[in-house]
C-alpha cells in the first residue's frame, strides 16, 4: 500500500493595521484628485478659461485658498490617520469623508465629462470605505 502525504500551501496572509487600510485609502483618494484635475486641464475650454483670470485679485485669491483648503485636507488626513489617538482618528475618517462625498456629488452634478464621472465615482466608492473601516475600527478589552 501506498500512501502519499498531500499537502497544499496556502499564501500566508497578514492583518493590515486599520490606520494603514484607511491611510491608503486616502492616499487612493488623493491620486484620483490629482488625476482628476490633470486630465481637466486638457478638456477643450479649461485652459483658455483660467488664462482669462479677470475678477478682483482679494475674490480670486480666496477661491484659489478654497481650492487648496479643500486639496490639503485630504493630504493631511494620510499623516493625520497614522498619528492620531484611535478615538479622535476614527471620528475624523467618519466625518471627513462624508463631507467630501457630499461635496464631489454636489459639484458633479452637471458634468458631462465621463473621465471625471468615473474618477467621481473611485472617490465616492474609496471615501465610503474610508468611513466603512473607520466605523468598524477594531476593539480591544481593557483591563481594569
Amino acid at each position: 500500500m501506498s500512501s502519499t502525504n498531500s499537502s497544499t500551501s496556502v499564501f500566508q496572509d497578514f492583518p493590515i493595521n486599520v490606520k494603514l487600510v484607511i491611510s491608503s485609502l486616502w492616499v487612493a483618494v488623493m491620486f484620483c484628485y490629482v488625476y482628476g484635475d490633470y486630465i481637466e486641464v486638457y478638456v477643450p475650454g479649461v485652459l483658455a478659461n483660467a488664462m482669462q483670470v479677470t475678477s478682483a485679485k482679494e475674490a480670486i485669491q480666496l477661491e484659489f485658498f478654497a481650492v487648496a483648503l479643500l486639496m490639503s485636507i485630504p493630504s493631511v488626513m494620510i499623516f493625520l490617520t497614522l498619528v492620531l489617538k484611535p478615538s479622535i482618528n476614527r471620528g475624523l475618517n467618519i466625518i471627513m469623508p462624508t463631507l467630501y462625498v457630499v461635496l464631489l456629488i454636489a459639484v458633479n452634478l452637471e458634468t458631462t465629462w465621463v473621465f471625471y464621472l468615473y474618477l467621481t465615482a473611485i472617490e465616492i466608492l474609496l471615501s465610503i470605505a474610508t468611513v466603512w473601516y473607520a466605523w468598524n475600527w477594531p476593539k480591544t478589552k481593557q483591563s481594569q
